[in-house]
């Protein structure tokens, strides 16, 4: 009875925003989802954090996985069209009908475009209930909390092998009747605006559990959320829903050719995707290459580094004044003399591929200061905090590894993290920070430079180097030249 009162308060809630009539934004959304988590608190089923025993660890460990409830999908669909849908002026083209697998498990599987992604896939399969596993680090921050409960979000540690997860998925597609569960195989949201490789163990998941797949492309959810930018640009979303594996064909296919086919299904470059459209992504203050500098770091004229200076519509090198201005298409224009790529996913791979020169010298390094960040171990993370400061020190990377040596909580600290170990690390909400796991603990790092994008690189770009299993695709030409305006 309390948690479908809880339930009521949501409905009342939005009801009570359409009948005022207040905006449909991402504020807004915020603003109503805190007055339904007090709500839910105030009933009684979220339990304070003062009366807490469990660490937030083992109460993350203790999530119980089941299918959403018809009518809590229903509430939460509502809000995401609310917010999403109209905004994002969303087109869907469904080659297959979902209903025609109601009753039938079902995974979806989708490029990781945004932060948006998880409304979008709802939008494809027509609203029909879908768990969705989403990073472990997030149901440390007390504003997904209700969201993460009613919709029995599995959790997963990125990049690191993650039983629980697994367990949580066989729940769902093995044990519910005609569970629907889907999952971004990329593992986080692209940097580049083009979806990057599946996670290791892709190919080998999908055919262990045998259901029908079905395929989500999300083309412009990079656009509207660009990693280096936390502010939307609302503009055009087009969705895809597709076939991509029945059952009897994942018998007949090797682990590896699933995972190549699910990376050339879902592989979307944004940019590529809106050159010939020309859609515009409006952002109020018109500063559209705001912070551009957090992914894209190198000069392609002088070669410097960390010299990019992103503001207002300029990017520009601070080192030679090469530099361009980008509009609200995302169109780059030189400033005169200027070496500047096609559009910015080329002039991120071209970053790699420099990044993979480097890497290739065995003596390769490099090390930076940066501020530790920890979860608290009692509490949730609150006001859109992802860790809490608990040292600085020196983090350093070589061809054997990731090393922090600095202080932890008053104390010296170092830890090691060999490079078989991460292939990848993550940028969560946008370039000025990421984080990684060691031994299953999750450290965040904040450079003191805008660097995050050169560490990103670095690390991927070592791991494979040196005979990694996650590589790049193999379409991917290590020798192109960088192509420019």
């Amino acid at each position: 009875m309390l948690k479908r009162n809880a339930i009521y308060v949501i409905v009342f809630v939005l009801c009570a925003s359409e009948a005022f009539n207040v905006p449909t934004n991402i504020v807004c959304f915020g603003f109503l989802f805190k007055i339904t988590l007090a709500a839910f608190c105030s009933v009684g089923c979220v339990n304070s954090e003062k009366g807490m025993k469990k660490t937030m660890d083992q109460i993350v460990k203790s999530v119980k996985i089941k299918k959403v409830n018809g009518f809590v999908n229903a509430v939460l669909s509502q809000v995401a069209r609310a917010v999403y849908f109209h905004p994002c002026k969303v087109e869907i083209t469904r080659y297959v009908n979902p209903d025609d697998y109601k009753d039938k498990p079902v995974l979806i599987v989708a490029n990781h475009a945004s932060r948006f992604d998880y409304a979008f896939v709802n939008f494809a399969m027509k609203r029909r209930p879908i768990n969705f596993v989403a990073a472990e680090n997030e149901f440390h921050r007390a504003k997904f909390k209700l969201i993460f409960k009613i919709g029995h979000v599995i959790p997963k540690r990125n990049f690191v092998p993650d039983t629980k997860t697994i367990r949580g998925i066989a729940q769902i597609l093995h044990r519910e009747k005609n569970g629907c569960l889907a999952i971004f195989p990329c593992g986080m949201s692209t940097a580049s605006g083009a979806q990057q490789p599946s996670v290791i163990g892709t190919g080998k998941m999908i055919k262990h559990f045998g259901v029908h797949v079905l395929g989500v492309r999300i083309h412009g959810g990079y656009l509207v959320c660009p990693k280096f930018d936390v502010k939307e640009r609302f503009g055009k979303v087009e969705l895809e829903l597709f076939e991509m594996f029945t059952p009897e064909s994942l018998k007949t296919m090797t682990e590896e050719e699933i995972q190549l086919k699910v990376d050339k299904e879902l592989f979307c470059d944004d940019y590529e995707w809106n050159s010939s459209r020309q859609y515009s992504y409006n952002r109020k203050d018109g500063n559209y290459a705001q912070n551009m500098e957090q992914i894209l770091y190198k000069c392609p004229k002088c070669g410097a580094e960390l010299n990019m200076r992103g503001e207002g519509k300029q990017i520009k090198c601070l080192n030679c004044g090469n530099g361009a201005t980008m509009d609200d298409k995302y169109n780059l224009t030189p400033i005169e003399k200027s070496v500047i790529p096609v559009n910015p996913r080329e002039w991120f791979d071209w970053q790699r591929r420099e990044m993979r020169k480097a890497v290739s010298d065995e003596n390769f390094e490099m090390e930076e200061h940066v501020t530790l960040g920890l979860m608290p171990k009692y509490e949730y993370l609150k006001h859109n905090k992802v860790s809490l400061p608990a040292g600085d020190g020196t983090l350093r990377l070589d061809r054997e590894g990731l090393t922090y040596t600095g202080t932890r909580e008053g104390e010296p600290w170092t830890v090691f993290i060999p490079r078989e170990r991460i292939y990848t690390i993550c940028l969560p909400v946008d370039g000025s920070f990421f984080y990684t796991y060691a031994s299953g603990e999750f450290l965040c790092f904040t450079p003191d430079s805008p660097s995050s994008m050169r560490w990103s690189l670095a690390v991927e770009e070592v791991y494979r180097v040196c005979g990694g299993k996650w590589k790049n695709y193999p379409w991917f030409d290590y020798n192109a030249p960088l192509k420019t305006i």
